[in-house]
């Protein structure tokens, strides 16, 4: 199977799933010899079970945050992509004509994620349901920038923001057919 060039939140999920069996694996990689780096050996080197323990309890917490942050990098990005693709028109997208219109009116500005949901919301205006999921997605995104820019102190749990994600791509993709999203 060929990976996409940039992830989406599917390769998001397959990454965190792989690194957190590889957290709970250091321990025993560190006995067997396996080539972990002398960073980690060292830091690894004569724990008891109680400061494992300790260690496993904290690496864990770093890993849910640091994967929840890449989930959403992965979904903002494939936002941006279809906003590229969209507002480049001439390919007869959905909404391409309001999407142009934020690009030239951006005048090669970096365009706010919010500005793009914004845009869709209003593009899909009678859509009452799908702009609820956009609200939600927005809302999340600014869960996001708290949990980024160290407002909140925990991370926000990575399977629960990812089921969440997976509802609206659906129900994006439902609404507007030729959306390529995350």
């Amino acid at each position: 199977m060929i990976s996409p060039v940039f992830p989406d939140i599917d390769g998001a999920l397959d990454w965190h799933i792989a690194t957190k069996d590889g957290l709970l694996g250091l321990r025993e990689a560190m006995r067997c010899g396996a080539g972990l780096s002398d960073e980690t050996c060292d830091e690894l080197f004569g724990m008891t079970s109680a400061e494992w323990q300790a260690y496993y309890r904290k690496q864990a917490d770093r890993h849910e945050m640091f994967s929840t942050l890449a989930l959403f990098a992965a979904c903002e990005g494939g936002i941006r992509r279809d906003f590229d693709w969209r507002s480049s028109g001439g390919f007869g997208q959905t909404h391409q004509d309001r999407f142009r219109k934020l690009r030239q009116q951006a005048n090669k500005e970096h365009v706010s994620l919010g500005t793009i949901l914004s845009a869709w919301m209003g593009a899909e205006r009678s859509n009452t349901w799908l702009r609820k999921h956009l609200t939600v997605l927005a809302e999340l995104f600014r869960q996001r920038n708290d949990l980024a820019h160290g407002r909140i102190s925990q991370g926000i749990p990575f399977v629960t923001i990812y089921d969440q994600l997976c509802v609206i791509r659906d129900k994006w993709r439902d609404a507007v057919s030729d959306f390529k999203g995350y």
